[in-house]
């Protein structure tokens, strides 16, 4: 009596569904094609193959201990095996004839094809992936352009900043030149006033000696005041000269920085954009050799499948005419040999 079973994906420990058939034709998906949590890779008939190899190598089952007693361990285990193998040879005919049968199948030429064409789609749809990613990877290099064209923008609004403090250190050297103009303006003004005291003085010695020595000391704290004005003006403009030069050299600094930002930043974007675009090269030449390895893979294995069947139905002859016990099932009249049948794996 059948059971009606959930048909699950043949990947090994996979619960999911297999993915539905793309047209509907052909063999039905025997693979749900979703991701695998630990590899990453979709479950395809290739992963399944690699990951059953994988857990063949890294499984074999621990000999259980003797216990004390390794004489009647080895006596009861090799009664089991001459068990086993007196069990093994009465059904030996019987396995033989379904392997028989199993090999037939796996010789299909038609499931085989059907294999491959999913392989196909799969590669298909990678390398449809391939070129959504190249689009991301083009508007990337637009944005990239787009920073580089707003990074010329700024260099050209520093080179305004910078013509403006070249004016504004002109405007000091201005205010310098007429403060030590008035400077000496001021020193000349008290130089006249000087002679014309001394003048004064010389020709009202004798009824203005007071009014000639207030009229020197009024004369002398004017050079003087004069001169502590002049000098705080050259210490102010030459204050202002030396901010505006800082100021100067900052702006400089800004904009070679922000030239150099923007130039790394280009730089980086061209190296980015070539390294993907040789990831990609990479993982496509990556995913055709492995379809050419699949192809190869499929058209050895039919062939293996061919000389499998072969050699299993001579030694099925050979068993019916030796083993009497097997005479029910060699009167059955044994499969034609399905030579020349196979079809080469389509070209990837």
């Amino acid at each position: 009596m059948k059971t009606d079973q959930a048909v699950t994906c043949k990947y090994p420990a996979c619960e999911n569904e297999p993915r539905a058939a793309d047209d509907g034709a052909g063999a039905k998906p025997k693979y749900c094609g979703q991701p695998d949590p630990v590899t990453g890779k979709p479950h395809t008939a290739l992963t399944a193959f690699r990951r059953r190899q994988e857990l063949t190598r890294a499984g074999g089952a621990a000999e259980a201990e003797d216990l004390g007693r390794p004489v009647t361990m080895a006596t009861a285990r090799a009664a089991e095996l001459r068990n086993g193998i007196r069990a093994d040879m009465t059904a030996l005919t019987g396995k033989l004839t379904e392997l028989a049968a199993q090999l037939d199948r796996a010789a299909d030429p038609e499931a085989a094809a059907a294999q491959v064409e999913a392989v196909q789609a799969e590669a298909a749809q990678q390398v449809a992936d391939a070129h959504a990613d190249a689009a991301r990877e083009a508007q990337r290099r637009q944005q990239a352009d787009a920073d580089a064209e707003e990074a010329r923008s700024a260099g050209v609004e520093m080179d305004g900043k910078l013509q403006a403090a070249e004016t504004a250190r002109g405007q000091a050297d201005q205010r310098a030149t007429d403060a030590r103009a008035e400077a000496d303006q001021a020193r000349r003004a008290a130089t006249v006033q000087i002679d014309q005291a001394r003048a004064a003085a010389d020709t009202q010695v004798s009824a203005a000696r007071d009014r000639a020595a207030n009229a020197e000391a009024q004369a002398r704290e004017a050079i003087e005041r004069a001169h502590t004005d002049a000098a705080a003006l050259v210490r102010a403009a030459d204050d202002a000269r030396d901010h505006a030069a800082r100021e100067l050299e900052q702006l400089r600094a800004d904009t070679d920085r922000a030239r150099e930002e923007a130039a790394r930043q280009l730089r980086q974007a061209r190296a980015d954009a070539a390294r993907e675009r040789e990831e990609l090269r990479t993982v496509l030449d990556v995913r055709a050799a492995t379809l050419a390895e699949a192809r190869d893979d499929l058209r050895a294995r039919a062939e293996r499948a061919e000389r499998d069947l072969d050699q299993a139905r001579a030694e099925l002859t050979r068993l019916t005419v030796h083993d009497p016990a097997a005479e029910p099932t060699a009167s059955r009249p044994a499969p034609t040999p399905r030579r020349g049948r196979q079809k080469a794996a389509p070209q990837a």
